[in-house]
């Protein structure tokens, strides 16, 4: 995976979630178990906002 991408998704999910981490090595080739724990995060911080 292209390293600017990998910069560009860190910087724009790290605004909103601190855990799980959004290391390069996990970024450019996710477990599944990896995604989902970013995607229920997310939906979690979306939530509390509204």
């Amino acid at each position: 995976m292209n390293g600017a991408v990998v910069r560009r998704t860190q910087e724009s999910l790290g605004r909103v979630i601190r855990k799980p981490p959004l290391t390069e090595r996990l970024l450019s080739k996710p477990p599944f178990r990896y995604l989902h724990d970013v995607i229920g995060e997310v939906r979690r911080r979306r939530r509390r906002r509204w």
